[in-house]
């Protein structure tokens, strides 16, 4: 009897496919007890190990170096893990401390990055813009709530900065637009017949707070806009 035959596995199946499914059987059982998809607990993971030095070859082990090297990474992505955990911690409870400052805001006017106004017939809105260069033709349209156009017109050539326009509330076929919340656009060519992307901003009271989905607080305006609070560039 030759030496390899003491040693070598007394069924037909290879050692290798017996770890494998081993490890396979452990990381199902892990899986099960963590839907979330997270890194597996340390015990898990030592299972996992147990598992393939149980049923590894016995003419071909896996070398020590190799166990330490996963034993490291299995470290590492749990240092990592923790410390993520701790982020995310941390940006909770900003969010919060953030959403209990902005409680301050309600009943205020704010500015914001925006296209929505609300218009009250029988008065004027002015809509506030911001050029990055200088422009050669600037375009102002208005779109009810429906998302129909009502008014257009071309304000010419402006200068790079903050700029107004004043809309009295006469549609394009000269009536009087109705009171509602709208929107406006602004297009803009430079010089050399380039378009160029200008800044709006919307004008509204914050009536309301609420979270994204990533925790960051939106205020609510009376527009019927919701607004990231990063983007607000003045309150009143």
């Amino acid at each position: 009897m030759s030496v390899n035959s003491l040693f070598a596995p007394t069924t037909t199946t290879n050692a290798g496919s017996v770890a494998s499914s081993a490890a396979s059987a452990a990381a199902n059982t892990a899986n099960s007890s963590n839907p979330n998809g997270s890194l597996v607990s340390a015990t898990t993971f030592m299972q996992l190990m147990v598992q393939q030095l149980e049923n590894q070859d016995p003419l071909n082990p896996q070398s020590s170096s190799d166990s330490l090297a996963q034993l490291a990474q299995f470290d590492s992505l749990n240092q990592l893990n923790s410390v993520n955990s701790n982020l995310q911690a941390i940006v909770s409870d900003q969010n919060q401390a953030t959403l209990g400052s902005a409680v301050n805001m309600v009943g205020h006017s704010v500015q914001a990055s925006g296209n929505a106004f609300g218009f009250s017939s029988g008065s004027a809105a002015n809509l506030n813009y911001s050029l990055p260069s200088n422009a050669s033709s600037v375009s102002m349209d208005i779109y009810n709530s429906s998302g129909n156009l009502v008014y257009n017109t071309n304000l010419g050539a402006q200068s790079a900065g903050t700029q107004s326009f004043t809309w009295d509330g006469t549609e394009n076929g000269g009536q009087a637009a109705p009171s509602g919340n709208y929107t406006f656009s602004v297009g803009a060519t430079g010089s050399g017949g380039a378009a160029i992307a200008p800044s709006t901003f919307t004008q509204a009271t914050v009536t309301g707070l609420s979270t994204s989905s990533t925790g960051a607080v939106q205020l609510e305006l009376s527009n019927g806009s919701t607004v990231p609070l990063s983007s607000v560039t003045n309150v009143n």
